[in-house]
């Protein structure tokens, strides 16, 4: 439960510093993509369908809060979540490296989803600027890799080994002994 309010209250940090402070944070006509490190991370650590599902709704608060067109980021948030997710038991999650990779993969994968869509739903994009675009925003959210991933690893990491402990514990030790103080 924690954890799913601290995705929340991330979700709305990242929104907040998505349109707060634009100016500071662009780079060449774009701004990172927070909420994309956060479904990214959330699926390394939660697996595809987790990811997926975290990655909708995620993107679907994107596009109520940004959007014109409703449910383009959810579509490519949730496919990079299971994408990211589907990944999740075969990567080394400890590596910054392998993070950076897929927040680079994943980077990719949304942009080319949100502008080939965007341009089947009538957007009047030019490509020279997508391909700006496209390049800045994951060259951005590469770079954020090494400062973002570290705290968001520790608190999903305690969260993982605590529930792998909750998993392996039985509910009442005493009735795995065979020991019962009533029956004597």
């Amino acid at each position: 439960m924690v954890y799913h309010l601290a995705l929340a209250g991330l979700t709305f940090a990242g929104l907040v510093l998505r349109s707060v402070f634009p100016r500071v944070l662009r780079l060449a006509w774009t701004s990172p993509d927070f909420l994309l490190l956060l479904v990214v991370f959330n699926a390394m650590f939660s697996g595809h369908l987790r990811g997926g599902a975290a990655g909708f709704f995620i993107g679907l608060t994107q596009d109520l809060f940004f959007g014109r067109f409703i449910g383009l980021n959810a579509l490519a948030k949730c496919v990079v979540g299971v994408a990211a997710g589907s990944q999740s038991r075969s990567v080394f999650r400890e590596n910054v490296w392998v993070a950076a990779i897929l927040v680079f993969l994943s980077s990719l994968l949304s942009q080319s989803i949100v502008f080939v869509f965007g341009l089947m739903a009538g957007a009047r994009w030019y490509i020279h600027s997508i391909a700006y675009q496209v390049l800045f925003e994951t060259l951005c959210n590469v770079c954020l890799v090494p400062v973002v991933y570290g705290p968001f690893f520790a608190f999903a990491g305690r969260r993982l080994r605590q529930s792998e402990t909750e998993a392996k514990e039985p509910a009442n030790p005493r009735a795995l002994d065979g020991d019962d103080e009533d029956e004597r």
